[in-house]
This record gives C-alpha cells, structure tokens and sequence, in this order.
C-alpha cells in the first residue's frame, strides 16, 4: 500500500463563524499581579461597580494558611488596603457597593474539632470591619457548595452546611429571610440573576462532592412559586461547569465533558435551548476545565469566559496580542461570537484556568499566571516576584487589534515554529471572504498564490492557498524560507493586514489527527481507520504528516508529488510507539514500509507506512497504542505530536528490534 490518494481538503477548513462587527474590547494595561490559586481557593477575583477589584489569594504555601484579601483600584496602580483574614476562606462574594461575603473553610477532615460555619459580610471601606455575622450550621463537618449574591446584596447559600433547607437567603442585615426546601439533589454551586427572583442550582444526581459514574450535570430552577424545583439535562453532557444566569433568567453554562471538549451553553426558564456552542474540542486539546472564575455576564447577557490550551492555535477575532496560550472569548445572548482574543502575558497552570470579573461599564479583571516573557504595560503595585499578571479591558469600538494573530500547523494546531514546506494555518479575522474558497491542483498545475482575493507572503514569497475564508487561511510554507525568523503577511482585496515575524525550524513535525488523539489512518484496504473499523492483525496502516523538512526532488511551491522515482525526505524520519516500563515511559522504534513524500499530494505531506503488528494491541476501548514520529535534523531530532490508531484486538504484540530509549 505505497500510494494512497486522499481529500484533505475537508479536514484542513473550518466553517466560518458570524460576529457582530460593532462590539471590541480593547486592552487598557497589563501589570504584575499575585498568584492566582483557583484551584483551592475557586474564584479569586471580583469587582464592584465601581470598577474596583478584590482580590482573594493565599497568604502562604500552606494549604490551610489563611487567606489574604486585597482591594485594588480600577486604574490598577494602587493597593486600597489589604487584609491577613483570621482564617481561610471556603467560598465567597463581592456585592455591586464592594460588599464582602466570605465563608471560612471548616478545618482539614481528619480533624475532630467541632466547627460551627458562618457567613460573615465584610466592610468594603477596609475589608475587616464586619457588618454582620450569621451562623448557618451550629457544629460539625460540614460542606458549602456555593455562595451568590443579587444587586441588592442579598446573598444565597446552597450546601449541606446549611440549614436542613440547603438553599437559604440572608436579607441585607444578614438574617435568614427565606429557605427552599425539596431541593432534589445535593447542590455543587448556585447562581442567581441580579434582582435573585431566579435561583439556579447546578448539581449532579446523588452526589454531594463531584458526579457519580456516567451522571449528567443538571440544573435545577426555583419555581415562580419559589416553592418547588424544575429539573433540566442541559443539551450537552457536562462534567465541569461555570455557572451565571443573565438578567433575563437564562442560565448560562461554561462546561466540559469526560474527554476535555469544552461547550457554553444557554438555557431559557422553560429548560428550552438557547444555543450551544463547541468552544474548543479535541482538535485543540484542552488540559484545564472551567469553572465558576472563568464565566460572568454583563448586564446585557454578553457571556466572557476565559481558558487555556498551551501551544494550540484556535480561532480569533479582534484579537489584541498574537498566539500565547490564554484566551477570552465573548458570545451575545444567541450565541454569536462577538470577539475572541488571545491574553498577553499569560499562561495558566492546569488545572488552572485564568479567572475574570467584570467590573463598572462592562470593563474587565483577567487574573492569570504571568507567562515568563511578560513585558507589563504598566508598573502596578505588586511585585514581578509575585507570579500573577492582571489585565484590565474596556469597550473600545477603535482598539488596535490584530487582523492576523496565529500561524498554526493546520495538522496539530500547534503554534510553534513552521518548517519550510509544511501545512500551516492562519487565524484572526477579516483575512478573507466570509464565504470559503477551496483552491485545487493538477499535476500540472500547483495550487494557486491567490484565492478569492486573499493572498499570503513569508518574507515577500508568495504561498500556495488550499483555503481562504475570513477567519482562517491554509497554506504552505514556501520551501524558500530559511529562517531563524520569517515575516508572514495577509493581503486581501490589496489590502495588506498587520505582519507576524514567526520563528523558523529546519523541520516542524506533525501528523494529522482526526480529533487531536486518533491518527486520520488509512488501513490496507483504503478504508478509514476508526472505532468501528480497526486496523486487522497483521496489516498495513497508512499516516500522514507535515513539516518533516525539505525534500531530494526540490520541488515548486504548491506542486503535487508525481511521477517515478518518489522523491524522498532529506531528514531521516523514523516512528516510534511509546510503551511504560515500570514506572518509565520508553520509546521502541517501529519499522516502516514506507515514508516518504505522498503520492498525488501537496509536496510536504508526508505517508508512512506501517505493519500494525509491530506497535501492539490497542482496542477501541483501550484507546490503542501510542505513537510519535521522530525527526533528525542537523541540529537535533525533532519530535511529532503522539497520536494513536485503532487495532483489531486479536494483533500481535509488538516485536522490538532495537533497544528503546527514553521519550522525550
């Protein structure tokens, strides 16, 4: 199985997506802040309206240390007080005056003292004064889910250390006004709308700390009777969730699944689907999940929800700074994308996300770890030995963003370095027509530089075009471009985008993936590898990959790969399938029929060829084995993204002829 013709082309687009054209957030500063701790201490930040931030942080390592509270102004350069708590907090709230409802966590597990649990509302003027104190569980270990508070600074609790009710409302002196019993579930978290006429409790069935095997999270409502409880499966399972529910009473849902493909969803009073919408799936593989800290509302229902998917490239619109590895993204109450940018300066630590409140005319607190490049805007009063970075956004219909803010390899959606030669994708908006356009190629005529008026250049050479559409365009790499850096630049309807100078590697590995896990494979009988048709015992499988680097035939741009002899790779490529010994994860090398350039393909697709006895069992339900592709270049060997195929589970187990060594 030497050659094997295939459509890349539906792999290698994206449809586009709509925008409204009159909403932009432009970036007021960037400045050293704190160590954002989410995951101990859930959402770290709130702003009042004001537009002042607080900010909730841990006062040392320890995890039973207690918390440290800060108010800081809204031009970010100035610490109002800050505050040593006497003890660690559990979960808590800022209201829209700078209200201050926190709820101390009860002692560690093992501990056999009695620890009554209060909510206490503390003095916005300097954060230790406090206005009222109310006791919500007179002793024992108890859990709180959740705490939320509506504009007039009522504050709801749901929890099992509540009051036998477990959902309650304290009145603005902080008595206990209201109980709403039958709740059907143990609740995890609660969000009420800002008048708190619309209660929300998100949970999963019988369980109290985290879901049970295989449940759905719900979502229970408080009924107009504000006595009973409507039930609702939100449209897309979920295992993680931030919860908000809008002016209107939608509740608004930010959520993983079990595999990592992260969903925003809308739903109305009635459980009705507003929308719901893929935020990034496992082609753009995801190490962290949302929570509460991730999502807020505007008061016109605009979702902003944050995350985080290391070096993976993912669509952009009115980005402000170009690839990194954080980003926020706003949807209108139907679901439109009104802007997706990337975060500069930040970076997060799984399973960490970057955390956002929004403050006074809809400006923006986004919290996150300082990426080590980061060049603040502005000095702020914190430390750079302080971890954090804090930026600060506000509507701005003239902000300076970036048209172009990726180049991707369009195999991996990695954003590293690009290899001459290689299939790489662009992001941003505006690039292109709003309608994609689908460029094709003869072996006599190599795919074209322009498509639909959109034309790309890296250092001035022109790039053949497999697709053009206004939010991404797929090209390749000219075999010209040397490095160490390349311009790459967007012309469309002669109207030249900003620039991105972007490093080059002599070689750039990445092998296509159907998912960002699973191989796009071809078995030997040229039919698809999948779940429910693996590859047989003993047979051959076909991969493909990019950027291995330049080929013997010198090629033109854009040309397909013909005629008799192939030409072949410059760089030895070698395949490996990665295996755990003891407690060590080594890599044997796997044998290959070929590897080389694929036939009738765009000259920098590679094929590799394979006998699937040599990489071991691998059952659909196993996942199958795992593989990589090694690159050598002059300077080094160069290693793909792992991925994996699916094997018949009767195979042979793998046969080692050289010794492994150690997986980078």
């Amino acid at each position: 199985m030497r050659r094997v013709a295939f459509v890349w082309l539906t792999l290698l687009t994206v449809p586009p997506f709509a925008a409204a054209a009159d909403f932009r957030l432009g970036l007021n500063y960037t400045e050293w802040g704190p160590t954002i701790d989410q995951v101990r201490q859930k959402a770290n930040i709130a702003s009042d309206s004001s537009g002042a931030l607080y900010i909730l942080s841990f006062c040392t390592s320890d995890f039973f240390s207690p918390s440290c509270l800060t108010k800081l102004a809204a031009d970010g350069k100035t610490i109002l007080w800050q505050n040593t708590l006497a003890f660690r907090v559990q979960v808590w709230a800022v209201d829209p005056n700078g209200g201050i409802y926190v709820i101390p966590a009860g002692p560690p597990s093992t501990s056999p003292v009695v620890f009554p649990f209060v909510i206490e509302k503390l003095s916005a003027a300097d954060g230790t004064t406090v206005l009222w104190k109310t006791l919500l569980s007179d002793g024992g270990i108890g859990y709180v889910a959740s705490l939320a508070v509506d504009a007039s600074g009522r504050a709801f609790i749901a929890g099992s250390a509540c009051r036998p009710e477990c959902v309650v409302r304290l009145n603005t002196s902080g008595a206990i006004d209201a109980t709403f019993p039958n709740l059907p579930t143990q609740p995890i978290s609660i969000a009420v709308d800002p008048s708190g006429s619309d209660v929300v409790i998100g949970s999963y069935p019988n369980s109290v700390f985290g879901p049970a095997p295989n449940a759905p999270y719900i979502l229970v409502r408080l009924a107009p009777d504000q006595a009973t409880w409507l039930t609702v499966t939100p449209q897309r399972q979920i295992t993680h969730a931030g919860l908000a529910v809008a002016p209107n009473g939608d509740a608004v849902l930010y959520g993983s699944d079990a595999s990592g493909n992260r969903s925003l969803q809308r739903i109305d009073r009635t459980g009705g689907s507003v929308f719901s919408n893929t935020v990034l799936s496992q082609t753009s593989p995801v190490w962290t999940v949302p929570a509460a800290g991730a999502l807020v509302l505007d008061a016109a229902g605009n979702a902003y929800i944050t995350g985080y998917t290391g070096p993976f490239g993912i669509p952009t619109r009115n980005s402000v700074a170009p690839c990194g590895t954080t980003w926020m993204n706003v949807y209108a109450p139907d679901g439109t994308i009104l802007q997706t940018t990337y975060l500069p300066g930040a970076t997060s630590t799984p399973p960490a996300n970057p955390v956002i409140a929004l403050g006074s005319d809809s400006g923006l607190f986004v919290a996150a770890t300082a990426d080590p490049t980061l060049r603040p805007t502005q000095d702020g009063p914190f430390p750079q030995l302080a971890g954090g970075v804090l930026l600060n956004f506000s509507p701005n219909a003239s902000a300076q963003t970036l048209p172009l803010a990726c180049v991707a390899s369009a195999y991996t959606f990695s954003n590293g370095a690009v290899a001459p030669g290689e299939m790489v994708a662009l992001y941003g908006n505006s690039l292109g027509p709003l309608q994609g356009i689908v460029a094709g190629a003869t072996p006599l005529s190599p795919f074209p530089t322009e498509a639909g008026g959109v034309e790309v250049t890296f250092d001035g050479v022109p790039a053949p075009l497999m697709w053009a559409q206004d939010s991404q365009i797929n090209a390749a790499v000219p075999w010209s471009v040397a490095g160490p850096t390349t311009q790459v630049c967007v012309t469309y309807n002669q109207v030249r985008t900003n620039c991105l100078t972007w490093p080059v590697a002599p070689a750039a590995p990445g092998v296509l993936t159907v998912d960002g896990t699973f191989a796009v494979a071809v078995n030997q009988d040229g039919t698809l590898n999948s779940a429910s048709n693996p590859a047989s015992p003993n047979s051959i499988v076909a991969i493909f990959a990019t950027g291995l680097g330049p080929i013997s035939s010198s090629p033109a741009d854009g040309a397909l790969v013909t005629g008799s002899p192939l030409p072949v790779n410059t760089f030895p490529v070698t395949l490996e399938v990665l295996m755990a010994i003891g407690f060590n994860l080594a890599a044997f090398p796997v044998p290959t029929t070929y590897a080389g350039p694929a036939p009738f393909q765009i000259a920098g697709t590679s094929q590799i060829n394979f006998n699937v006895s040599y990489v071991g069992l691998g059952t659909p339900a196993a996942g199958g084995p795992t593989l990589l592709l090694r690159v050598q270049t002059p300077s080094g060997a160069v290693s793909s993204n792992s991925f994996r195929i699916y094997v018949a589970a009767t195979a042979a187990q793998p046969v080692v002829r050289r010794a492994p060594h150690e997986a980078h």
